[in-house]
């Protein structure tokens, strides 16, 4: 149904061979980064779980949940904001097995009380050099933004200028390729954007893939 969402064919061509051969580095810087001192123990969630690197649609969300992608390995799954994304692609008609899901920051950030926490700016940053080598090496056509966090950490790596609140679900040229800016499906995020606006964002996100 989206042969152009799952750019891998039957028999590897060897740019896609290489490809895989470049992630599996990537996920070993990834895996031996410790810039970021309160991220100590924490998983590195980048490596299979994240979904297809042929892919044509690469998700950035904000950063691993405690009980979603800290646990799993798997970003945006396991706890209620991975059932809410899973909904939402049901919603644009995109399989996960077609797309690629990442984060701003790879790691969980908590409080002291041991709950989610937003990243900080430093973290951020940080982790920016990881997010621009996952993008320029897999070459995805669309970004699509979750949140504030994400647009905010895309800008590190090619200003946009773009707001959240005055850029949701449209599209614009960024770094070679087009950026789509959407709200965090996590269940504070649908206080300002209910979950019947994002599903006719994700429809809306379909649409545009499959063009």
């Amino acid at each position: 149904m989206y042969p152009d969402l799952n750019r891998e064919c039957e028999q590897p061509d060897p740019t896609q061979v290489a490809r895989a051969q470049e992630f599996g580095l990537l996920v070993d810087r990834v895996q031996a980064c410790r810039v970021c001192p309160r991220m100590e123990g924490r998983t590195r969630v980048l490596g299979p779980g994240n979904g297809n690197i042929g892919a044509a649609v690469m998700f950035v969300a904000e950063a691993p949940g405690r009980l979603g992608g800290d646990r799993f390995h798997i970003p945006l799954y396991g706890d209620q904001t991975g059932r809410n994304f899973e909904l939402l692609l049901q919603i644009s008609g995109m399989p996960r097995t077609a797309i690629f899901v990442t984060n701003a920051v790879l790691c969980n950030p908590r409080k002291g009380n041991g709950t989610n926490d937003t990243p900080s700016g430093t973290e951020v940053k940080a982790c920016s050099a990881h997010l621009r080598a996952t993008i320029e090496l897999l070459q995805p056509r669309f970004v699509v933004s979750l949140g504030g966090v994400a647009l905010r950490s895309l800008g590190i790596i090619e200003p946009h200028g773009a707001t959240l609140a005055g850029a949701v679900g449209k599209p614009f040229s960024w770094f070679e390729r087009l950026l789509v800016p959407l709200y965090h499906p996590g269940p504070r995020a649908l206080i300002r954007r209910p979950m019947l606006l994002q599903m006719e964002d994700y429809r809306q996100l379909g649409e545009l893939a499959r063009n």
